[in-house]
């Protein structure tokens, strides 16, 4: 397998990963909106899952992935 194709496909993975936590995110801030009072267990898994897309979208960047028709659910 070419090193170009080994790219692709985690190019691939990498965008419908992010593509993924997007949507959770999308999500959780509905709920979050609409929730008076989150459990600490609720609290901790939006944080893994901001902690999650950080670092996959900063790695889609370093290794200079192709982004197509996705938009970035978290304001930074």
């Amino acid at each position: 397998m070419a090193h170009n194709q080994v790219k692709k496909m985690g190019d691939e993975w990498l965008t419908e990963t992010i593509e993924k936590l997007q949507e959770e995110i999308a999500i959780e801030k509905n709920l979050n909106s609409t929730t008076l009072d989150m459990s600490e267990e609720n609290i901790i898994a939006n944080e893994i899952l901001l902690a999650k897309y950080a670092f996959l979208y900063q790695e889609a960047r370093h290794r200079h992935t192709r982004f197509s028709g996705f938009t970035n659910a978290i304001s930074e």
